[in-house]
């Protein structure tokens, strides 16, 4: 099969870093409170294509009269610092872009951002319009030469360009910063996680293997919890687990909509520090083999085992997006009635390297296949199409496949633009949007897959499959 450049799981996502400076801690609602240095935080979330900048916060250092801020108070402007790679030179620069940012909203708000129904306080908030084609508002970069996202840095400027009152009626009129003042990066829902995990694994063919993951295990009422896996795409490798949780929107798996639907639900985001196809090389695999296989699997295990009075081993659930829904079926073959239920979405894995072994081997377990037809990475007609197929004609009884012409925004926020007002379409490759999104319902003959007679959602199947 003809890979295309890696496989990219989030090729168009930009990306940042940004140094931290600690916030100061003081309360808005102190109006005699002495008056503190200006600061800012950046509030980053997850979107569809990655994350971005949609807030921010502005610490003012004095107790502000709500009803001087104006829908004008304030410009912001923003500058990206990232390497970039010129193939033709074969050298590296310092790529740069920058532009300004367009405000939405202006309101008094807590340090978190939370809109505040009182007439005074000391933070402000600044809400900015984010789009999937709006680079500068992204906090990833693509590094061509390793194909992944890294962070970057990242500048912004919030102009003042009107003047505020405080609380006793005096002038502020100070509130413009630069580089010097104090900022720091919050990351919505990634704080819900333990981001720390290592996992260290001495492979007999590989040598030591070192995997990174992201983990959240809520509390569980002394009851035991399923456990959703998912693994990454290609570009989502490295040693940072933020990046695999923020290159698509896995964010999603811990939010209300989808944990309620578990009863609550604990989840493992594991991350390769290159590829998942990695067949040991540096090279991508060319028979469905991955230097990983052991060491994910030995990382799984140990996590079950480490949680064991947590997670319900009957309900492990396992999937991912495009080289992550490749690994999908690669540990479904290695570790054969291990998992309750698998989702991949995009999945990279050619039906030309399954046996009717392999085949035999997967039947049995609950599968639901997610994939686009405008996918230009992956061939879904020499992928998941006739594995699929194959599956159902070897007997799998509880195998579903959802096949979508093309990747649309379904939530109704963001269009083509240009005049045209149509959903905006995105990577072909990127149907796991509608799996994060808890957008797959129906098929692969158009018909609502349904559990004792009722339709359901992939997530809601998903949550009743028990082994």
């Amino acid at each position: 099969m003809k890979m295309n450049k890696g496989l990219l799981s989030s090729l168009l996502v930009l990306a940042v870093t940004s140094t931290s400076f600690a916030l100061s801690n003081v309360s808005a609602n102190n109006s005699d409170s002495k008056a503190v240095q200006p600061s800012y935080s950046l509030i980053v979330k997850g979107f569809d294509w990655g994350p971005s900048v949609h807030k921010i916060v502005l610490n003012t250092g004095s107790t502000i009269q709500g009803s001087s801020l104006a829908a004008d108070s304030f410009k912001v402007l923003v500058e990206r610092n990232y390497p970039m790679f010129n193939f033709e030179t074969q050298s590296s620069y310092d790529a740069f872009d920058s532009s300004s940012r367009k405000i939405t909203n202006t309101y008094l708000s807590d340090e978190s951002g939370n809109k505040l129904d009182q007439q005074t306080g000391r933070y402000i908030t600044l809400e900015m319009s984010v789009h999937p084609d709006l680079a500068t508002a992204s906090t990833f970069s693509f590094d061509l030469q390793t194909f992944t996202n890294q962070y970057v840095d990242l500048q912004y400027t919030i102009i003042q360009q009107k003047v505020l009152k405080d609380n006793a009626g005096n002038a502020i009129n100070d509130l413009t910063t630069t580089k010097e003042t104090p900022h720091t990066v919050l990351e919505e829902a990634v704080d819900k996680f333990d981001i720390t995990g290592k996992f260290n694994y001495k492979d007999a063919k590989h040598g030591d293997i070192a995997l990174t993951y992201a983990s959240y295990l809520p509390d569980s009422d002394e009851k035991k919890l399923p456990l959703i896996i998912w693994l990454h795409g290609a570009g989502e490798g490295g040693t940072d687990p933020r990046v695999a949780l923020l290159g698509n929107r896995v964010t999603a798996l811990v939010e209300d909509s989808i944990q309620k639907l578990f009863g609550k639900a604990a989840v493992l985001v594991p991350q390769t520090p290159t590829f998942w196809m990695n067949n040991g090389t540096g090279q991508y695999t060319q028979d469905g083999g991955s230097m990983y296989t052991g060491a994910l699997t030995a990382l799984i295990k140990q996590y079950v085992k480490d949680n064991k009075a947590n997670i319900d081993p009957k309900r492990i659930y396992i999937g991912g997006c495009s080289n992550g829904g490749f690994m999908t079926l690669n540990m479904l073959l290695a570790n054969p009635n291990y998992f309750a239920a698998a989702y991949p979405s995009a999945e990279a894995y050619s039906d030309s390297w399954l046996t009717n072994k392999d085949i035999a081997k997967l039947k049995n377990t609950p599968i639901w296949f997610t994939a686009a037809g405008a996918d230009q990475t992956v061939d879904t007609s020499k992928n998941t199409t006739p594995t699929y197929k194959r599956l159902v004609a070897a007997g799998a009884s509880n195998v579903h496949y959802s096949y979508f012409d093309t990747v649309l925004d379904l939530s109704g926020q963001y269009v083509k633009g240009n005049g045209n007002n149509s959903p905006y379409e995105y990577n072909g490759h990127w149907s796991w949007i509608y799996v994060l999104n808890n957008e797959v319902s129906k098929d692969y003959n158009g018909k609502p897959v349904k559990v004792d007679g009722k339709a359901v959602t992939l997530m809601e199947w998903l949550a009743k499959q028990t082994k």
